[in-house]
């Protein structure tokens, strides 16, 4: 593969700090979705979210916004069990973004299931951004072309973007676990910062935090040290007792009673 461009360098650059300074997580995905269909540049694009065990899915959201018309879940529920990428990531632990052009054979081509898809969104070339999960559960976000393939650029920059994708989706759990008390922009507590409070909240360590929203250690440091500095602390306790006068985490546990 070829290197990335300067100009790809700076779209990655300022895709993540989209991400991580989006105080709504509700708000994060339409707006990945409106990135990368940009920056790939794909006709479309659309979070999945599978049980393949069941046999059920959903697209939880996509762009362009004509895509909330159409019948997504339908095509999804109907079609997923024979579709090529899809059937790829379920029955593998692999989450390397691939093409269609790369797994499909002459079947997919002239099956119903494609038949169906173009006809109701015009999908051709598919490109996958598969993110990790659960076994059985399939989630990620397919991207479309229509008539012409994806190129080794587009496979760099789709590498780039699922590792992305996939601090999203771990920073969403923490950010939607939060209880609605207090403003952190009022201490000037940005939303990552506030994902690792939580975490600091539930007594996890620097490693184990990081392991929980996929960034480096050193990285959850440097998260530390900025909120011990924004709630005038020097340590977690002083820090989480300001943080919890200020509302911005719940009440502490009671300690168990002792005999």
């Amino acid at each position: 593969m070829t290197a990335l461009s300067g100009r790809d360098a700076k779209l990655i650059h300022d895709l993540a700090k989209a991400i991580l300074t989006e105080p709504e997580p509700v708000r994060v995905w339409p707006l990945l979705m409106e990135r990368l269909t940009t920056d790939l540049p794909a006709d479309l694009a659309v979070l999945i979210d599978l049980d393949w065990n069941s046999g059920t899915g959903h697209a939880l959201t996509g762009k362009p916004d004509w895509l909330h018309e159409a019948p997504l879940d339908a095509l999804i529920n109907a079609h997923m069990r024979v579709h090529p990428l899809l059937r790829h990531y379920a029955h593998t632990a692999d989450r390397t973004p691939l093409t269609l052009d790369e797994i499909a054979d002459e079947r997919w081509w002239k099956s119903e299931a494609y038949r169906a898809g173009k006809s109701a969104i015009g999908i051709d070339r598919q490109l996958a951004l598969p993110l990790s999960g659960r076994t059985g559960q399939v989630r990620g976000v397919i991207m479309s072309r229509s008539g012409h393939g994806f190129s080794d650029r587009d496979l760099e920059y789709a590498e780039l973007a699922r590792s992305l994708l996939d601090t999203v989706s771990a920073h969403e759990r923490v950010m939607l676990s939060l209880p609605r008390l207090g403003d952190p922009a009022e201490y000037g507590i940005t939303p990552r910062e506030m994902a690792v409070l939580a975490l600091l909240d539930q007594g996890l360590t620097a490693y184990a935090i990081g392991s929980r929203l996929r960034i480096a250690e050193k990285t959850v440091v440097k998260h530390k040290e900025n909120l011990y500095k924004k709630l005038r602390a020097h340590d977690r306790v002083t820090a989480l007792n300001r943080a919890r006068a200020a509302g911005l985490v719940g009440p502490a546990w009671p300690k168990p009673a002792t005999s």
